[in-house]
Formats: structure tokens, sequence, C-alpha cells
């Protein structure tokens, strides 16, 4: 998938963006006849591109293209249709225990040249898992100011000619005090892959997306240095998306940010430095908490004067870093 997701830039700090990585293997996977198949898919490119010359390549076979590549094109690339001579001749064969995968493109598209190794963990640029049975390694190739995630992740239904789905998804949002802090860069990391995302302030949300099933660990980092860790491990599931990972770059005393709503996702703690003023903490074992130290509390919000219906009270569980 070539899905260039931008989310809340507004720190004079975003206004040169990196240059952005383009990749042009964007899906493999394997027939009946296990000799495998592969997708190049030409977007983010402004234009067409001409691929006559260009080469193909794994351990065992290799096929030479006579091609353009249409603007925000897909090509699937098989040894059947390389017989019938469609777009170039050779073989396309994949070893079904592992393999490579080559874009050799001539000497004035030397930038455009890709590969992929697989299975290789963790899963990063160039390094893939293993495709599922009947299902495909895809591509995510994201860029939204700051970062850029560019990361393969397993999907059992392969999407062939078209954009790349079913990934995994952490949302959450990032709260700070005034001053002092410019954008949080959140990373999601495991073997199974990675994932980054940038806030440009406080209170907006941030979303890791291109994620396989898998362990993760989330750190948000800010732009004055400080690092919050997530001390609880992601265990993502096939194309699920986790809310709630949320963090607070907070003084003692403030409150943390209001949580996103995504529909069919799973809840999950709040990172805080101090917890909100009327707050009360209890252990999990349900026992109330004074001498707060870090560690993981149910907080009891208490209804305020104004308002004292039994609604009003709510409790939510945090994670409390001093």
């Amino acid at each position: 998938m070539r899905s260039f997701v931008v989310i809340s830039v507004v720190a004079a700090a975003f206004a040169t963006a990196n240059p952005v990585a383009i990749t042009f293997i964007n899906e493999f996977g394997f027939d009946d006849d296990s000799l495998g198949w592969v997708e190049l898919h030409a977007e983010p490119l402004e234009d067409a591109v001409g691929m006559t010359g260009w080469l193909l390549m794994t351990s065992t076979s290799a096929c030479t293209f006579a091609y353009t590549m249409p603007y925000d094109g897909f090509l699937v690339v098989d040894s059947l249709s390389l017989a019938g001579g469609e777009y170039g001749h050779g073989t396309f064969r994949l070893d079904p225990a592992g393999d490579s995968i080559w874009v050799v493109p001539d000497w004035n598209h030397l930038e455009y040249s890709d590969e992929v190794e697989f299975p290789v963990l963790p899963a990063d640029w160039g390094r893939a898992p293993m495709p599922s049975d009947h299902g495909s390694a895809s591509l995510m190739n994201a860029d939204e100011g700051r970062n850029q995630t560019i990361n393969w992740y397993i999907d059992s239904t392969p999407t062939l000619g078209q954009d790349n789905d079913d990934y995994s998804t952490v949302i959450g949002t990032v709260t700070w005090p005034p001053n002092g802090i410019w954008y949080v860069d959140v990373s999601v990391t495991g073997p199974m892959g990675s994932s980054y995302s940038t806030v440009g302030g406080s209170g907006y949300s941030y979303l890791a997306i291109g994620l396989s099933a898998g362990r993760y660990e989330v750190v948000a980092s800010a732009s004055n240095g400080e690092v919050l860790v997530y001390p609880e491990s992601l265990d993502l599931g096939y194309n699920q998306t986790l809310r709630g990972i949320d963090f607070g770059f907070t003084v003692p005393g403030m409150a943390e940010g209001l949580q996103p709503t995504v529909p069919g996702s799973a809840p999950a703690a709040s990172v805080l430095h101090g917890l909100p003023p009327g707050a009360v903490a209890y252990d999990p074992s349900g026992r109330r908490v004074t001498n707060l130290k870090s560690g993981i509390y149910f907080v009891r919000a208490e209804p305020s004067a104004a308002s004292r219906q039994p609604s009003a009270v709510t409790v939510r569980k945090v994670i409390l870093q001093r």
C-alpha cells in the first residue's frame, strides 16, 4: 500500500518534510503451483515510468521488462504472464522456504532500486515475514512529515492490483502542558514490524499503521528530550485497531488528554506523570493508595460540587511514571 497519511502538523518545525523514500515491490505471495508472484506499484510517483530494460530477480529466476508503469499503476508478475510476453520476458520463481526479490532499474533510475528478503525478523524496509498460507506479505509505505513508516506485514487476503489493506493499527492521544514541547514522535516496534507517527499539538491523536499481528512496545519521545515508555507490551491481532494507548507529558496535577473513539477496538491504560486534581487511586487489590509511586493504579475521578450524580463518577486504569 502506498498510503500517505498526514496527521495534525502545526509546528514550524514540520515546514521541511523528510525526503520520501520510494518503493516498487508492494506485495508478494504464492500460487497453488508454489512458483509465486510479486506485485509492483508505481505510486507515489507523479508520472508514468518507462521500465523497459529493468530487471526483476530472485535467487533462482530473472526477467526483463518491456513496459511502462502508469501513474499509480500496479503490475503483477508471475511466470505464466511472462510466458505470454505481456510486459517482458524471462521467469519469476520464489523459493517457498525463503528468498530475496530485487528490482534493478536502468542507469537513469537508480533511485528506484528495491529489494526485500523473507522470512527475516524484525520486519522492516527490505525485511519481510513469511507470507501466510494463500495470503501475502504486504508493504505499508506511509509518510506523515517527520517520520516515514516502511514496513512489511502479513495479509491473509491478497489485494492484487489494488491498495493493500488488513493491517493492524495503534491509536491514542498525546498531551503536554503549554510551552517547552513542539511535537512528540510515537514509535510502535516489535519483531513483526515498526510504525511511527508524529503529534504536532497537545491533545491530538497519533496513528501507527501497517503492523502485523504480534507483540509491540510503544515509546513517545518529545522534542525537549523527554521520553515516556508504555510499560505494558501490546498484543495486536490480525487486522485489529487498538485504541487508548495515551501519553501525558504533564506536571503533577494536570489531567490527561481525551481518548479517541474507534468503534470495535480495545481500550487500554493511559500513561501519566501525576493524577488529576481530586482523583483517588486504588491498587489492583482495591486498597486506596495515598503514597503514590510508579506503577499501575485504578483512579476514581470524584464528581464536582455542581454535579453530584452517580454517573459523574468514573474509574479508569492509569500507569503512573514519577
